[in-house]
């Protein structure tokens, strides 16, 4: 008996589905208190970087100031250097005169001659004392002259030494301003993204708090009752078309580089054409006028028993709403990623539909970009689509 109950047990553990994954709304309460502080980090971190500018800014003001203070005293260094230059000039005509005036030349015989040619001993001194005093003079003469030249020279070289130091700064400093600004941009863009996570996530609970879920009811037990349409396959997402690029990697056509593709292109439609679901089941996201990726709808389903999430951009319009539940037949969107999306969409060469196709609910099994982009799968050979270039003309 005890050997049948054990077996029993067994049984009903294996039975019982377990998802690690489980969640409820006061455990995605958390997780929007979460976020929000994430959100408060980006804008602390982003205000931080507008200081940094503005100190910046400042100090780079301060070091013009002084570059124009120095540039001032260089100008009055080269007047003092060229009046230097007269002054000595006009020195050495004096000493000269002098020298002429007591027949004295270049070298010492003639200086000699000049204190030996006394008449008397006393006359002797004083002869000696006058060259002494010449010779003295001059010495003093030259040597301030020296002495002025010397400092002249050493205050143009620091002066231009210290202009080419307050450049190079001035440039490191406009080199980290830049930095910041790039920053800041990146802390806007996580910070968005953060605020549209967000909104989702708090449109996605009140969504369940109506249709009656519990506070420590299983999101994703109450979701099943929510969207519980099953679909047993897929269908193709536009009337007619053809792929034109593959997901994975692939070389850009906007930057020519070699990049992740998130989804499947399928042109051959022009813009307007009615977007159709690959599966029933509900609209768990929309994203409007994004930079890259443009309009885009995303919906939750059941296949096979299974969870996926498709996503459709670059959409001209959205014909649906958040929650909404909608059916294969139910036109969610028009192709866009032409003309007329170019005013805010710069990630579309021309008018075309991408089809993204991940594992998962988005909003309920993970709520961010990133890991969606972790959930992703093959949307061509998942749905059945043919090969690049091959056109289709039925959804079926």
């Amino acid at each position: 008996m005890k050997k049948n109950i054990f077996i029993v047990l067994i049984l009903f553990i294996i039975l019982i589905p377990f998802n690690a994954n489980a969640e409820t709304i006061a455990q995605k309460r958390q997780e929007i208190a979460n976020l929000e502080k994430q959100y408060q980090e980006q804008q602390n971190k982003k205000n931080t970087a507008r200081n940094n500018i503005k100190t910046d800014e400042q100090s780079i003001k301060n070091k013009e100031n002084e570059i124009n203070v120095n540039q001032q005293k260089l100008t009055a260094a080269e007047e003092e250097s060229a009046q230097l230059t007269v002054d000595i000039a006009n020195g050495k005509s004096e000493l000269e005169n002098l020298m002429s005036a007591y027949q004295i030349a270049s070298g010492d015989n003639v200086y000699l001659e000049y204190i030996f040619a006394a008449s008397s001993y006393e006359d002797l001194v004083y002869r000696y004392a006058i060259m002494e005093q010449l010779m003295s003079y001059m010495n003093e003469k030259i040597d301030s002259y020296k002495d002025k030249i010397k400092k002249n020279d050493e205050l143009i070289q620091y002066i231009s030494d210290r202009r080419i130091e307050l450049n190079n700064q001035i440039n490191s400093l406009n080199d980290e301003i830049d930095s910041l600004y790039d920053d800041i941009s990146k802390y806007d863009k996580y910070a968005n993204d953060i605020k549209s996570d967000i909104q989702d996530a708090k449109s996605f609970l009140n969504f369940m708090i109506n249709m009656g879920c519990k506070e420590t009811e299983e999101l994703n037990a109450c979701q099943a009752r929510v969207n519980s349409t099953n679909n047993a396959g897929w269908v193709k997402p536009l009337v007619k078309g053809k792929i034109t690029s593959y997901f994975g990697y692939r070389i850009s056509p906007i930057t020519g580089k070699s990049e992740g593709h998130s989804g499947t292109d399928i042109g051959g439609n022009s813009e307007g054409t009615n977007v159709y679901p690959v599966a029933s089941g509900t609209v768990c996201k929309i994203i409007k006028k994004a930079s890259c990726g443009g309009n885009q709808v995303y919906v939750c389903s059941y296949v096979n028993g299974k969870k996926y999430t498709a996503c459709y951009m670059h959409l001209l319009t959205i014909n649906t709403t958040l929650y909404a539940t909608v059916y294969t037949n139910t036109v969610i969107g028009t192709v866009g990623g032409g003309s007329r999306t170019k005013s805010w969409e710069t990630c579309s060469t021309g008018a075309h539909l991408h089809l993204g196709l991940g594992t998962g609910w988005y909003g309920s099994d993970y709520t961010t970009y990133t890991q969606w982009k972790s959930h992703l799968i093959d949307a061509r050979t998942t749905i059945g689509l043919p090969k690049m270039g091959v056109w289709w003309y039925s959804r079926y």
